[in-house]
């Protein structure tokens, strides 16, 4: 990687901090230092590193998240953490205690498939706990069931859910998220998990399959009857596999 690549993340960082308004003095003391001299190198493109400590993150979320126009938010300042999630949960223990989830019954990956066939089971506490990046509140945990997402989640797989209302965050394309659709007047409802894509005023959700008879995406107009029926209600932030 040469060092133009290397120096994304700095490049990265200083548009927040220019979006946000504040000075590197301004940061540097808000995250508890005395001088900018403290974190101007991370502010450099000679940062030679994919990725800013995940402690230096920690530090900064608060810090930046809410200000500017848009305001910035908590996933853009989670782009500049490392990709492995302990690091940053690590970095966030001693602030913050992980929580046991709830296990919210299932999804389908498969075929649309009614919500109520999936909520017949009360609501249960598993040992699972959350991703500390999110508070707890906004995270659940639902089953898969079905072969469509086989590639990522399999059949009985968990899969940890952050709700993007509560949470505040943005669908971005790309993103692997659980699908509720609307029918009959809002007397069937529907859920499926899919991987999102936006094209040309599109919304594509794909499977992530090995089956032959889940290869094709449902597509939407963004803008036409039916999507206005199809929301997004939580993105899959990872999976878990129980292993018996």
């Amino acid at each position: 990687m040469d060092t133009d690549e290397h120096s994304v993340v700095s490049a990265q960082l200083a548009t927040l901090k220019d979006r946000s308004g504040l000075s590197i003095r301004a940061i540097a003391r808000a995250m508890g230092y005395q001088n900018a001299s403290s974190i101007q190198r991370y502010f450099s493109p000679d940062y030679h590193k994919p990725a800013l400590p995940a402690d230096f993150v920690a530090k900064l979320l608060p810090v930046l998240v809410g200000r500017g126009t848009p305001p910035v938010a908590r996933e853009d300042v989670l782009t500049l953490a490392p990709d492995t999630l302990t690091d940053l949960e690590a970095a966030s223990a001693p602030s913050r205690a992980a929580t046991a989830l709830d296990l919210k019954g299932q999804v389908a990956a498969g075929l649309w498939m009614e919500a109520g066939l999936f909520e017949t089971d009360a609501v249960r506490q598993t040992s699972i706990a959350g991703d500390l990046r999110y508070p707890s509140e906004s995270q659940y945990l639902l089953e898969i069931n079905g072969e469509s997402l086989n590639r990522i989640a399999r059949n009985g797989d968990f899969v940890l859910c952050l709700d993007f209302a509560e949470a505040g965050i943005e669908v971005k394309s790309g993103d692997l998220v659980v699908v509720e659709r609307s029918r009959d007047g809002g007397h069937t409802i529907e859920r499926t998990a899919k991987r999102i894509m936006r094209r040309d005023g599109m919304i594509e959700l794909h499977p992530e399959s090995d089956d032959p008879r889940f290869q094709e995406p449902l597509i939407f107009g963004e803008h036409d009857e039916e999507a206005t029926e199809v929301r997004i209600i939580a993105k899959v932030l990872s999976v878990i596999r129980q292993i018996v």
